[in-house]
């Protein structure tokens, strides 16, 4: 071998797809088809300047000193890898990448080496991946014909920083090829780290380690001892080991243990479904993920948090968690990792990384290197503790800071400062923190308390008051008591979890909070005004981003009005409705409307907000398939406001009655509240409530009589209501009825757009049931009238999207409907399976058809039985009983597209 080139060379690493079945296979043909591959890759190496470094097996690595030279080695080699090799097909994996060679006793190693095996590692049979280096070296002088396909930014198993990668796309070449084995980038929701990871090398591979063989690794200890930050840096470097990602949840903002399974869901945008508790679309969603959870802060809810923990590891056997504690979760199967405090060296570069980033003038100097090695010795080593003491020197010098300390912190008390606990300790530094601010940052520090998951400007002047809310915040931000983040353009502040703690501690002691909390209600009382009932608003959207953001304040304050201001939470319940409806929070809705109508049943003088509260237990109830309770909500609200002069609720009220007898079937019902709404909005000009109303006529029509024009004529006049007012979610609700009539007719081009602008209207209020419910409707439609092949690609699109979001009773009926195609396309076998394996599905979640759909069951099941005899129907429909979701759509998947 001649002299290895060194400096800046490009590697290039290859390995047959599948090499070890092969060999199982076909033995005999391998080891001819081996060594015509060996002589390929030799003759394309060295024709193109470049030198086999060693043979790997199944593959080579090669060297070049041009990243040029190794594209056209590797597409040389491709071309002659198409034809079989002796009767055995072999499929060769490439990537390249370029950097600085390192070499050693004749041999190179370390990272560009190997980048560019991971890169290979990365790509499937026959493709040719290369590092973004290398893509930027050859881009200029690409042969005629190819191009570089940009595969995004991935995470490669056992390197820390990710790659992105490109394909090098060849004329005559495959160039469509399975998803890379690699992790994208963006399957993870960790948050960017702004400030540097200081020490923790010894802690970070002992975690590491333990979590290799732990299904739940819980980093424990005081608070301020780094164990969020330490678990970040954990999951950012596990992302590559996971394929399905690595995800945090922060529990910090949750004060009430039912809402960590709401928490958890939102961060996979998992939403309520009719009839299916959210914990079972949750484990659903993950039974079958390989993937890495991060639980944050789970002190303060720690009973209900290690019992979630536990059914969800119990279910979900390819999932591993992490969580952070004060203390370990006590379930079986737990290992468990103190966190301990930072080293001497550690804990003093900590401080000054952050005072100079707090004072660019600061440096370590030989005057103040003692008394930072004090500060930090006093303060045990935690790294909040250390931050906040860093902060001070826009202040004080490192000497002053010691100073500080040593008045404040009483801790020899006739035996080692280890005795006491250390959550007294950074207690005790929060209280130093707290009474080195001046009286309106002290003031503005205790009222800061009452919010949860953080705050805007605005909110935090309401609450602190107009006159000071500048100085105290800015002063808060400046002496790192509050942390501020970007969002959307504008600030949102936020308390560290031991911080808001301490605050309401001193907000409690201050006699301040009852004004405090009354101060935070009235703020999201009139937040929320402006949106009315917001189901029935045009500002339906501006409102739900805010609510979104809002979530964990808008539970509070309900919480403070139920209890001290129930006629101010009957109101902020009016404003939520929305919110709770559109964005599938339906269940939360009912159980606080229940709760605070209970609360007021017997206060006079709240008629009108009572029917409004129960405007929004109705609709929510009616959403969630609870029609006897939305129609006794509904009368409710009639014989509440019949007292009153609130005629927009009257109209409501029966809008709402006459869907809900509809659903229950009581059609004189029905049709005698929308007759009488219709007349009472008509002759007030009520145009939103009208356009409702008129929807629901619309429903009656179309299912009690059959009488599609009466339909179609309501529901035209309803949505040109909708357009004129605005009003999203009756617009979304009559085009989604003109769709279906417009198919009826047989007009087929609008049912098409129809469906396509409910299907929009809901994506601009986020609501994916929605979207998906368009889609299917419209499947159902054209396979209605014969178009079968795009209603099977619609079905095989949305089965997997529904899975997603935990609907499984739209997963058995979309397996159905996939079925009923498969009988037309001559496949009975399939169709069968798939029928028992949505029967399966059906009895597990006790979910029943439709009428219309038993109607068509009945009808496309006698088509089957023709089709096959009773024997074979029967093994293939157990068949289909014994499949799991995930294998029944993995089935319907594979084999109708096959």
């Amino acid at each position: 071998m001649s002299q290895l080139p060194s400096g800046t060379v490009t590697f290039l690493f290859t390995d047959i797809e599948g090499s070890t079945q092969l060999w199982e296979q076909h033995p005999d043909a391998m080891r001819s088809a081996l060594a015509k591959h060996d002589s390929i890759l030799k003759g394309a190496v060295e024709s193109n300047h470049g030198q086999i470094i060693k043979t790997t097996g199944d593959g080579v690595n090669a060297v070049f000193v041009t990243a040029i030279d190794a594209l056209h080695a590797s597409i040389a080699a491709q071309h002659n890898f198409l034809k079989p090799l002796d009767e055995v097909q072999i499929n060769v994996r490439m990537g390249l990448h370029t950097g600085e060679a390192e070499l050693r006793d004749g041999d190179y190693y370390g990272g560009t080496l190997n980048r560019a095996a991971r890169i290979m590692s990365a790509g499937n049979g026959g493709q040719i991946l290369l590092s973004e280096v290398t893509a930027q070296l050859a881009r200029e002088q690409l042969p005629d014909g190819t191009s570089l396909l940009d595969m995004g930014e991935h995470h490669l198993k056992g390197l820390f920083l990710p790659e992105r990668i490109f394909q090098l796309i060849v004329p005559d070449l495959p160039h469509e090829f399975p998803p890379l084995h690699s992790i994208p980038i963006t399957l993870n929701n960790l948050p960017p780290q702004l400030t540097s990871f200081i020490g923790r090398e010894r802690e970070l591979a002992e975690a590491q380690k333990k979590l290799t063989s732990a299904k739940l690794l819980s980093l424990i200890g005081p608070g301020g001892t780094g164990k969020t930050r330490l678990a970040l840096r954990i999951a950012r470097e596990q992302i590559a080991n996971f394929r399905d990602g690595v995800w945090l949840v922060e529990l910090a903002p949750i004060s009430d243990p039912a809402f960590i399974i709401p928490a958890i869901a939102s961060v996979f945008e998992l939403r309520e479904i009719q009839n299916i508790p959210l914990i079972e679309i949750l484990l659903d969603y993950l039974r079958a993920k390989e993937m890495l959870l991060m639980l944050d802060n789970c002190e303060h809810l720690i009973e209900a948090s290690a019992q979630i923990t536990d059914h969800i590891l119990h279910v979900c056997l390819n999932l591993k968690i992490i969580a952070s504690s004060r203390e370990a979760l006590g379930i079986e199967g737990e290992t468990v990792y103190r966190v301990p405090p930072l080293k001497d060296e550690e804990a003093t570069r900590l401080f000054v990384e952050r005072a100079t980033k707090a004072e660019p003038r600061f440096h370590l100097m030989d005057e103040n290197a003692s008394f930072i090695a004090q500060i930090c010795s006093r303060l045990d080593g935690i790294p909040l503790a250390i931050e906040l003491a860093a902060a001070r020197v826009k202040l004080f010098t490192p000497e002053q800071i010691a100073e500080r300390l040593d008045d404040r912190f009483k801790l020899l008390t006739g035996g080692s400062r280890t005795a006491l606990p250390r959550q007294q300790t950074l207690h005790a530094l929060i209280d130093w923190s707290y009474q080195s601010l001046n009286e309106v940052e002290q003031r503005a520090l205790r009222r800061l308390a009452v919010f949860s998951g953080g705050w805007t400007f605005e909110a935090a002047e309401a609450v602190i008051g107009e006159d000071v809310v500048m100085d105290g915040l800015l002063g808060l931000v400046n002496k790192s008591m509050v942390n501020v983040e970007e969002q959307e353009g504008a600030s949102r502040y936020r308390f560290l979890e031991t911080i808001r703690q301490y605050a309401m501690e001193k907000l409690l002691e201050s006699g301040e909070a009852v004004e405090s909390r009354d101060r935070q209600l009235d703020y999201f009382m009139k937040l929320g005004e402006g949106a009315s009932v917001g189901l029935f608003t045009a500002e339906v959207n501006e409102y739900l981003d805010i609510f979104e953001i809002e979530h964990d304040n808008l539970r509070s304050a309900l919480k403070w009005a139920a209890t001290s201001h129930p006629e101010k939470a009957l109101k902020l319940v009016d404003h939520m409705g929305s919110y709770w409806s559109v964005r599938d929070h339906n269940s939360e809705a009912i159980n606080w409307c229940q709760m605070i109508l209970e609360k007021t049943e017997s206060i006079a003088g709240l008629e009108m907000d009572r029917a409004r509260a129960q405007i929004v237990l109705g609709w929510c109830c009616i959403t969630t398939g609870e029609h006897r309770l939305g129609r006794m909500a509904a009368e409710q609200a009639l014989a509440l406001s019949n007292n009153t002069n609130d005629e927009s609720t009257i109209a409501r009220a029966y809008g709402i009655l006459a869907l809900a007898c509809v659903f229950t079937g009581d059609f004189p019902a029905a049709q005698h509240a929308a007759e009488e709404g219709e007349m009472f909005a008509r002759t007030r000009g009520l145009k939103s409530e009208l356009a409702f109303i008129l929807a629901s006529r619309a429903q009656i029509a179309y299912v009690s009589k059959g009488d599609v024009p009466k339909a179609k004529e309501y529901m035209d006049e309803a949505a040109r209501l909708s357009r004129e007012m605005g009003f999203q979610w009756s617009y979304s609700f009559s085009t989604f009825g003109l769709a279906r009539i417009a198919a009826e007719l047989g007009d087929m081009e609008l049912a098409r757009k129809r469906f396509a602008e409910s299907e929009e209207v809901a994506r601009q209020m986020g609501n994916k049931r929605i979207i998906y419910s368009s889609r299917s409707e419209l499947a159902h439609v054209l396979r209605q009238h014969g178009e079968i092949d795009e209603a099977l690609k619609t079905y095989l699109d949305l089965l997997p999207k529904w899975k997603e979001l935990g609907h499984r009773s739209a997963v058995a009926h979309e397996l159905e409907c996939i079925a009923f195609i498969l009988v037309k396309k001559g496949n009975p076998a399939r169709a069968a399976t798939l029928l028992g394996a949505a029967e399966a599905l059906r009895k597990a979640i006790d979910s029943v058809m439709t009428p219309i759909e038993q109607e068509e069951f009945v009808k496309e099941l006698k088509s089957l039985r023709a089709s096959m005899n009773d024997e074979e129907l029967q093994q293939s429909w157990e068949n289909g009983r014994r499949l799991s979701m995930d294998e029944s759509i993995a089935f319907a998947l594979d084999e109708a597209n096959g």
